[in-house]
């Protein structure tokens, strides 16, 4: 896993440039903010090419070597697992559409997926599997803000102001269960030993070139738990599945968890520090975790509990349950 710093490329730009007194006023111009030849469009393009292919170069490279060690990687996440982990009156928040089914798990593949699951446009030609999770927070406002809002520093609002800035129609269900096995990252000592197998990844020759030849700064590699648990929070966790259809720090780590057959990742809420989780019901199967809802659905064909007999439910859309009965 790596920390990536952007790099800058400009194209010139011109300083103020006067009125022509012969122009109308309407088609007058007092600020040309950019301007450039075919030359630098097609240079520009060429640019952003080989920055794009130099993100996937390596994110390639540490992809090979995380695959040569997975096995060990997944037996450390099992080994600092905790067991029985048990969520009362837990907030879930999804967008209207889904409201007849509060469990499904569809949403989270929608764009880019969520912290620690890996969405559709990251997939786009199937060159990275994707799978599902449910997310749910302690509290209604870090439900919210984590579904629908976004953090802003030394903002005078409160959680819930900036939460409902957004206008989306939404819905909060009241959610409580067991999970038999969790990774819990509100304690960074959980990822010790995950760490440590990390921390022997190299950088080969071949990516320093690249970046050099870029004029990027070059590429790190994290060694320790402390960094490792930032780089799962930090807020714009979308900058790369964004830019170069790579999956986040988080979603790597949350795939790993996944294959590891664990339930479900604890973590702070980036926004508030109360406690969120991920969950992944398909995970369910053969386990006594279980997630309930707290109140009477409005509909008689709204899953109420989900279990290891029916987490393929969560897979399903509102108009499959409805089919179903």
């Amino acid at each position: 896993m790596a920390i990536r710093k952007p790099a800058l490329h400009r194209r010139g730009r011109s300083g103020v440039v006067k009125k022509s007194k012969n122009l109308p006023p309407e088609k007058q111009v007092e600020y040309l903010l950019e301007e450039g030849s075919l030359q630098s469009l097609i240079e520009g393009k060429k640019l952003n090419q080989a920055y794009i292919k130099y993100q996937w170069d390596f994110y390639s490279e540490l992809a090979y070597q995380r695959n040569l060690i997975q096995d060990q990687l997944i037996g450390s996440i099992q080994e600092a697992c905790i067991t029985g982990y048990k969520i009362e009156a837990w907030q879930r928040v999804t967008r209207w559409k889904y409201s007849g089914h509060p469990f499904s798990t569809l949403g989270s593949l929608v764009s880019w997926g969520g912290r620690f699951n890996i969405g559709r446009d990251i997939s786009q030609g199937d060159t990275l599997k994707t799978f599902q999770a449910l997310y749910l927070a302690q509290s209604q406002a870090t439900a919210q803000v984590e579904a629908l809002g976004s953090g802003i520093a030394n903002s005078p609002l409160s959680i819930e102001d900036i939460a409902l800035t957004n206008k989306s129609s939404f819905v909060c269900v009241s959610v409580s269960g067991t999970l038999d096995r969790v990774i819990d990252l509100t304690d960074k000592t959980t990822l010790v030993k995950f760490a440590k197998l990390i921390s022997k990844f190299k950088v080969p020759q071949s990516i320093l070139d690249s970046a050099a030849q870029l004029h990027i700064p070059l590429p790190t590699l994290i060694k320790s738990p402390g960094p490792l648990l930032k780089s799962f929070l930090i807020d714009n966790w979308r900058k790369e599945p964004a830019q170069f259809d790579i999956p986040a720090n988080g979603q790597i780590f949350g795939q790993l968890v996944y294959l590891a057959g664990i339930d479900g990742i604890i973590y702070p809420s980036s926004k508030t520090g109360e406690k969120c989780l991920a969950v992944f019901p398909s995970n369910f199967d053969g386990r006594n975790s279980y997630l309930r809802l707290d109140d009477e659905p409005p509909e008689k064909w709204t899953p109420r509990v989900i279990t290891s007999e029916n987490f393929t439910l969560c897979e399903k859309a509102s108009d499959d349950l409805q089919v179903l009965g």
